[in-house]
């Protein structure tokens, strides 16, 4: 394989490794053949030094792609595919290196690697024409670098850019036969083939240097395309001409002992160059100093969601890039609490609103030290216990890192339901008048409450029928439901107009599940 970009000494080593194949053309003495052992040694040592130089390429992608794993991402798959590639014909030819030698010595290949110093039989001419013309180890060789030349020369889009690399992997590796004869026994001017050229008849100490130098040639080759696509990395990067500061705040809006966070950064953009930026219904945002201006005036409260996207032209390509931004539109109020009517009544749902300022509903943690709270969204309904005479709501906001920030608390008295009166046929609290036909049809004793904040039912358990009959007797009639009972009735009809019936010990219960004892009810027959 030719020469790329080289160091000196690599230049050194090759003008040594051309000197002493010629001098072999001239059948000089094992001196010579010696002399490869140092030739060696020095492309050993230049290929240790490209293994890592390579090495820390790669660490600077894996910190780049630490850093940028989107921007990064495409071009380190590019440089792993070519660490694999590079490492597989680097191994393939150690592999030759190693046949050769293990055929004559097996004793002088140490730890899968060949060191000339150990090799004995430095002028064998016929091991290295078996393994590499024979058993045509040369021709996969040579199959290998055409496909690995390919396979670098494929990375490379726009080659005239990038004509120096172009030239620079085509020449290391090079597969053409070369117009000198290196064999010292073939009387031809030019090599008929690659293979024949740097394998036949060689001795083989000459091959194992060749061998060595072209695993040098893969490692050159290789840092000449990890620059290559590092540089690709930026090459595609926006020019910019406009620096700005910019301020980003994870809000607007804290509380006393809340912490305030903010992302300060410099922004970058190209003034000369105007994005296009599109909402997700097709409207198209006016543009100021690189920005697009968003505006929207909301009728409704509750969480909007917005998005579209970004286009910018660059080196004759449009750049798509998609966003998406949220806000809660919230509703301007004031909260005017009557503090000595802060009630809540057992057996009921006592519906409560809770915001605090500056905080989402959907981000309210309210929580009652007696009874039940149930809802969401600032509205929630509660449960008071059924024998403490106080409970309190403490109200959290959830904060954007997950933590709790407490908002404050609300005490509440709990009490039972007001006391329902007795009503029978529209006569309640106190007295009233009912002929005889009216009194006989009386069906049901009812508990009502009027003009109270809750729809509340309550139902009566039982009552008592008292009056006065014929003779000056008092007689009493119970009931143990709602319902007037027959004997209650046929009280009634014993009566005469003139005469009182009393309805009494009413009972009833409520919703509470607390008895009560309502008012009694004077009815005079007329």
């Amino acid at each position: 394989m030719a020469h790329g970009k080289e160091t000196p000494r690599q230049k050194m080593i090759g003008m040594m490794y051309l000197v002493l194949t010629s001098m072999l053309a001239l059948n000089v003495s094992k001196d010579v053949l010696n002399a490869f052992t140092l030739v060696d040694k020095g492309l050993s040592n230049t290929i240790e030094n490209f293994a890592i130089k390579n090495d820390g390429l790669y660490d600077k992608f894996a910190m780049a792609y630490e850093q940028n794993p989107q921007k990064v991402g495409h071009w380190k798959e590019a440089a792993d595919e070519l660490h694999k590639r590079s490492d597989e014909l680097y191994l393939f030819i150690n592999e030759c290196k190693v046949e050769i030698v293990s055929r004559t010595e097996k004793d002088a290949v140490i730890d899968n690697q060949v060191d000339l110093v150990n090799v004995k039989q430095k002028a064998n001419l016929d091991t290295p024409g078996e393994v590499m013309i024979v058993s045509k180890r040369a021709e996969e060789l040579k199959n290998r670098i055409i496909e690995y030349r390919e396979y670098l020369l494929g990375l490379i889009e726009d080659k005239e850019e990038y004509a120096s690399t172009v030239e620079a992997i085509a020449g290391t590796l090079d597969t053409e036969a070369p117009k000198v004869n290196l064999s010292h026994t073939r009387k031809e001017q030019f090599p008929e083939s690659w293979e024949i050229a740097y394998f036949d008849m060689m001795p083989l100490a000459a091959v194992v240097t060749i061998l060595s130098k072209m695993q040098g040639d893969v490692r050159n080759v290789e840092a000449e395309m990890l620059n290559f696509l590092l540089n690709q990395v930026g090459a595609r990067d926006f020019r910019v001409n406009v620096l700005e500061s910019v301020v980003l705040p994870n809000t607007n809006h804290v509380f006393r002992g809340q912490e305030y966070r903010a992302q300060v950064f410099i922004a970058a953009y190209d003034s000369t160059k105007i994005p296009e930026v599109v909402l997700s219904d097709g409207t198209t945002l006016p543009v100021e100093r690189g920005k697009g201006i968003y505006t929207f005036t909301s009728n409704t409260t509750g969480s909007r969601t917005w998005g579209g996207v970004i286009k910018l032209e660059n080196d004759g390509e449009i750049i798509e890039r998609p966003f998406k931004a949220e806000y809660t539109v919230a509703e301007a109020n004031a909260v005017v609490s009557p503090t000595k009517m802060n009630v809540f009544y057992r057996g009921v749902d006592n519906p409560v609103s809770i915001s605090a300022s500056g905080v989402q509903l959907s981000s309210l943690r309210p929580s009652i030290s007696h009874g039940t709270l149930r809802g969401s969204g600032g509205n929630y309904i509660v449960r008071p216990g059924p024998r403490e005479e106080s409970s309190k709501i403490s109200v959290y906001a959830e904060l954007d890192d997950r933590s709790r920030k407490f908002m404050g608390e609300q005490s509440f008295r709990v009490m039972n339901l007001p006391t329902p009166f007795a009503v029978v046929d529209g006569v309640s609290k106190g007295e009233g008048q009912l002929t005889l036909g009216q009194l006989t049809r009386l069906e049901e004793v009812r508990a009502e409450l009027k003009d109270f904040l809750f729809d509340v039912e309550f139902t009566v358990t039982g009552f008592m029928v008292s009056a006065t009959v014929s003779g000056g007797f008092a007689r009493e009639m119970p009931s143990s439901s709602n319902k007037f009972t027959s004997e209650q009735k046929q009280l009634f009809r014993s009566l005469n107009p003139g005469q009182s019936v009393t309805i009494k010990q009413v009972k009833a219960i409520g919703p509470d599940g607390v008895p009560q004892n309502l008012n009694p009810i004077l009815i005079r027959v007329r």
